[in-house]
């Protein structure tokens, strides 16, 4: 009996492995581009409408993503884990590449969409898994998708400049690179182990999971909003505290995202802290950085700012994954970590916007960023009374 049959349905380290590297697709799909956009701008500057397509490059992917996502999750629970994951890792390596082999802007931006589908199976899908396999050790490896986000956002930021110096298609090569993950997937990754249920409860799974979308969506998306005010404003306010050029500035944020890896071995340390003190320590770090962000005088102390804010997004992450996870119980968390995808890539779109009307009452960027983190740790502070998850339905 091979290893592979031994854990049969159940968690195992290549299992968790692969899933963890399949949480970094949409890091992927965004970093990587962030290059080539300069390149990509003067390669279809007489296209039609090149000034809003361009850019949609980037972006379309994460709003097909939100918008997918609940149906992948019906679709894996109703048709099967793997198929439906397996499915969507194929299909994001073809859309990921096809970029390779056209000339149409238009075609481009269609398969960038289609790569958006991609991932809404990719990422539900193996969100749901990680809970299924692993069950209440599920902290482990959702703190690995922190880690491995941070770190694999660091690389591409090099990569995709250097492949972008080669010619506008070269960032598009990155996807090249996922193929490893899914011949991990075509190896390893099975249908989760289900236990029996009674009739009773077995109608009631089979229906929607309204009342945990209800909790789940709001406080998801809300988290999302908080969560990517310095990731998407930092390179702004390093350039007006003196940063001298662009490649200071990517290193800086290479540097300070290190520290999303130790938000994650934090959480680790302290996961059986109840889930509303688990939030307010991340927010408390998330709030400090953004308050020291958009008050200090100085580019190091900016530095230092992004370092503590980096520090609670790197517990923020797996600690909303592993909340949700433990809501669901295995029939309903492909539906249930879909509402929790769309909510989180709705709050990334939607970051943007809400800083800039912030700014807009405020008087500028940094004020607005001071605000934000008040808020947030105003928001910390009232999350200490959020209950711990009512785990009936769920294994244990």
């Amino acid at each position: 009996m091979t290893s592979v049959d031994k854990t049969a349905g159940k968690g195992s380290t290549a299992k968790g492995v692969t899933l963890v590297m399949a949480q970094v697709l949409p890091v992927i799909a965004i970093v990587s581009l962030f290059p080539a956009i300069p390149k990509l701008a003067r390669a279809f500057a007489g296209a039609p409408s090149a000034g809003f397509l361009v850019p949609a490059l980037v972006t379309i992917p994460s709003l097909v993503c939100a918008v997918f996502a609940p149906v992948a999750g019906i679709i894996g629970d109703r048709f099967g884990r793997r198929p439906s994951f397996i499915g969507g890792m194929i299909l994001y390596v073809l859309a990921g590449i096809a970029p390779l082999f056209l000339d149409r802007l238009e075609l481009i931006l269609v398969s960038r969409a289609i790569l958006g589908v991609a991932e809404a199976f990719a990422i539900t899908i193996s969100s749901a898994l990680i809970g299924d396999y692993f069950k209440e050790d599920r902290h482990r490896w959702v703190a690995w998708v922190g880690v491995a986000t941070a770190v694999t956002g660091t690389a591409l930021i090099a990569l995709g400049g250097a492949l972008a110096d080669i010619s506008w298609r070269g960032p598009f090569a990155v996807y090249f690179g996922v193929l490893p993950i899914l011949v991990l997937a075509l190896i390893f990754i099975d249908e989760p182990e289900r236990e029996p249920h009674d009739p009773a409860a077995s109608l009631e799974l089979a229906q929607y999971p309204w009342r945990e979308a209800r909790i789940i969506a709001p406080l998801i998306f809300f988290a999302s909003l908080l969560y990517y005010v310095e990731p998407l404003n930092i390179a702004v306010v390093l350039a007006m505290r003196g940063a001298a050029s662009s490649t200071q500035i990517g290193l800086i944020q290479a540097a300070t995202a290190l520290l999303c890896v130790a938000g994650s071995f934090l959480y680790r340390r302290i996961h059986g802290l109840s889930f509303g003190v688990l939030v307010a320590v991340a927010g408390v770090f998330v709030g400090l950085g953004e308050i020291v962000i958009g008050s200090v005088p100085s580019l190091h102390l900016v530095i230092v700012g992004a370092g503590i804010q980096q520090v609670g997004a790197g517990m923020l992450l797996p600690i909303l994954l592993a909340w949700a996870q433990s809501l669901l119980p295995l029939e309903q968390r492909g539906r249930g970590m879909g509402i929790w995808t769309t909510a989180f890539f709705c709050g990334t779109f939607l970051c943007s916007p809400m800083v800039n009307l912030f700014a807009d009452h405020t008087g500028g960027l940094l004020p607005a960023i001071r605000l934000l983190g008040i808020l947030t740790l105003a928001c910390a502070a009232a999350a200490i009374f959020l209950p711990s998850p009512q785990r009936h339905h769920v294994e244990q």
